[in-house]
């Protein structure tokens, strides 16, 4: 049986990938701030679909509860088959991280890095699935502010952090050294879910709009759950996908200079961290 990670996976996607992987016997490492929401989901999972489900509460936006988590999923787990970068946020409102980075860039952009860095060296037969977002578009980053210190927008510093994804998907994918270990990135569509609803004003209104014209979050988990399961793709790598289907991302996208760039500044800021 193959065992799956999902972060930020105590609601909406993230929830509803876990479910669709359950379906299919995928037993479950799901890891959220919740835990008691998680706890719940847990209960429900295993008594619904006989799988086995282990939870984790940390705190994503910090490097060092990502690598706590990288190393409590290694002692207890010899083998796993899926790694999800699902968690993600969006901040009306630029603040820092304890540890002193911009949030967005550190749950967005700094967790998805670090795990996939982190679980791809130790186990070998990896899928990872990052969920990026048509949001990518139209959008650029700067090498010397990928952190958003300057003229902080909320929406523009998530759409960088969904840029970003995308580059982490490409670079890593041609940093592979075997073909058994693959990475995509996906849009999910534009899902209904309480994703904007810890935001000010402006950020609810786009909420409400959405849930007016967005599509179910079970809808919005399917191109993960084909990304993770389906074995006709299980030797594609380095791909976009949107309705399960590879597409084109943004011309900056395959900016291959800046991808690079964006992989040296993270692999700096991991590295003080790594004992």
């Amino acid at each position: 049986m193959k065992t799956a990670i999902i972060t930020g996976a105590s609601n909406g996607i993230g929830h509803q990938t876990a479910i669709g992987l359950a379906k299919k016997k995928i037993d479950l490492i799901l890891v959220a701030r919740n835990l008691v929401r998680l706890e719940s989901i847990k209960n429900q999972l295993e008594q619904t679909y006989n799988i086995k489900c282990i939870v984790y509460a940390y705190d994503l936006s910090l490097i060092e509860s990502n690598i706590k988590f990288y190393n409590d999923v290694i002692k207890k787990h010899q083998s796993v088959e899926i790694l999800i970068n699902n968690v993600g946020a969006i901040f009306m409102e630029r603040s820092l991280t304890s540890e002193g980075l911009e949030k967005t860039f550190a749950l967005n952009h700094m967790s998805y890095f670090t795990l996939s860095n982190l679980f791809s060296k130790y186990y070998k037969k990896l899928r990872i699935v990052n969920v990026s977002s048509e949001a990518h578009r139209g959008i650029k980053l700067n090498n010397n502010d990928f952190e958003n210190k300057h003229n902080y927008f909320g929406w523009h510093a998530y759409k960088r952090s969904k840029l970003s994804n995308i580059y982490l998907t490409y670079e890593l994918n041609r940093r592979s050294t075997t073909n058994e270990t693959t990475i995509n990135c996906l849009h999910p569509g534009l899902v209904n879910s309480d994703f904007a609803n810890n935001n000010s004003f402006p950020f609810k209104i786009a909420s409400n709009i959405i849930k007016l014209f967005g599509i179910s979050t079970v809808q919005g988990a399917l191109t993960s759950i084909y990304l993770a399961c389906d074995e006709a793709i299980g030797d594609v790598s380095g791909l976009y996908f949107d309705k399960c289907r590879p597409r084109k991302s943004s011309h900056v996208s395959y900016d291959e200079q800046m991808s690079q760039e964006l992989w040296s500044y993270s692999e700096n800021i991991l590295s003080k961290y790594m004992k």
